[in-house]
């Protein structure tokens, strides 16, 4: 609440008083209460998405305060990406030299403000909520000590815009002079001279928040990747999760289709009935809802809900459309029993 006051009417300047106050503790104008619940009702869709379950260690989600310290939000976006970037690499391949060692995102790029109620889902609203939907990243090579500087630089004094996230694997400890000090990178104690690679949005690397960043690839501009090679996060993460999901759905309806098989030895039945887990007919058939003999984005979405239980909205296809796209294993628009063989 600002206050402007001139203390008489021949004052040339007033007195200005600003205090911060609890929305929380006043009643709400129900005309502006119902205008909102109209406006946010457009969210629903996006906000019965779900994408994920949050891990416990990530709980309380929350994003308040991203430029003045390490939220939760902020760890877990940048480990979701760390996790999509290396899922196409061998997990125990710590030297690979194309995995990724970590990721690292600005606070102001995570920009909810939102604490998010335990036990709550990660869902495609706080996704669109968090990141803009044309962030994207790079993949660089930088030394140990370089990298650990710039993130304690970021965390010295007061809250900026450049406050670094980071992933799980990346830790701090407080110094004697409660100064921060980074002493892990992937969970392992930092390596000044190793170089590391490390995604995050190129243009932050040298926009002045992180001194030493900005000196050494103003020195080093050939370490920064060409813009053709960017990473959309919004693309990166949804394609991770349909990864996921399909895993999910795959291992759901072999458990079922188990299930059958048991059921017809305990019957004594003498056809070899354990066949039918192989068999991508039988997963046709539990997939293909509405019997048309392949598996539409109408078809996912019921899967999700039914097979998998999770929170969806028939107004949002989204997650189902990015899903299917995957299972289309030759991209001819359509999930057929030969790209179930693919995955058998």
């Amino acid at each position: 609440v600002m206050e402007i006051t001139w203390p008489t009417v021949d004052s040339k300047e007033p007195t200005i008083q600003a205090t911060f106050v609890k929305t929380s503790d006043y009643e709400p104008n129900q005309e502006l209460q119902k205008a909102m619940d109209e406006a946010y009702d457009v969210l629903a869709p996006l906000r019965n998405t779900q994408l994920a379950e949050v891990p416990p260690n990530f709980e309380p989600l929350s994003s308040a305060n991203s430029r003045g310290e390490v939220c939760t939000m902020g760890q877990y976006i940048c480990t979701l990406l760390r996790s999509s970037l290396n899922s196409q690499y061998a997990k125990d391949s710590l030297q690979n030299e194309k995995s990724i060692d970590a990721v690292v995102l600005m606070g102001g790029n995570i920009r909810g403000g939102t604490e998010y109620p335990s036990g709550a889902f990660f869902s495609l609203e706080a996704l669109e909520a968090e990141v803009k939907a044309d962030e994207v990243i790079g993949v660089v090579r930088m030394p140990g000590w370089v990298l650990a500087k710039g993130i304690e630089e970021t965390h010295a004094g007061d809250p900026i815009p450049g406050w670094m996230q980071y992933d799980v694997g990346i830790m701090e400890e407080t110094s004697t002079d409660g100064s921060t000090v980074v002493t892990q990178i992937r969970g392992l104690p930092v390596d000044a001279n190793r170089m590391y690679r490390v995604a995050t949005k190129i243009g932050d690397l040298t926009n002045g928040q992180a001194p030493t960043w900005t000196s050494y690839f103003l020195e080093n501009p050939h370490e920064l990747p060409p813009k053709g090679s960017y990473i959309n996060i919004h693309a990166e993460l949804m394609n991770y999760f349909a990864r996921i999901m399909w895993r999910g759905l795959w291992e759901a309806v072999s458990r079922e289709l188990e299930k059958l098989c048991e059921e017809d030895e305990d019957h004594d039945d003498e056809e070899d009935a354990c066949d039918i887990v192989y068999d991508p007919r039988a997963r046709l058939g539990i997939l293909d809802n509405d019997n048309d003999g392949v598996i539409s984005v109408s078809d996912i979405q019921n899967a999700l809900d039914v097979v998998l239980g999770l929170s969806v909205d028939d107004e949002e296809r989204l997650l189902a459309k990015f899903i299917h796209s995957y299972a289309d294993t030759n991209g001819d628009g359509k999930v057929t029993i030969y790209d179930l063989q693919t995955f058998s």
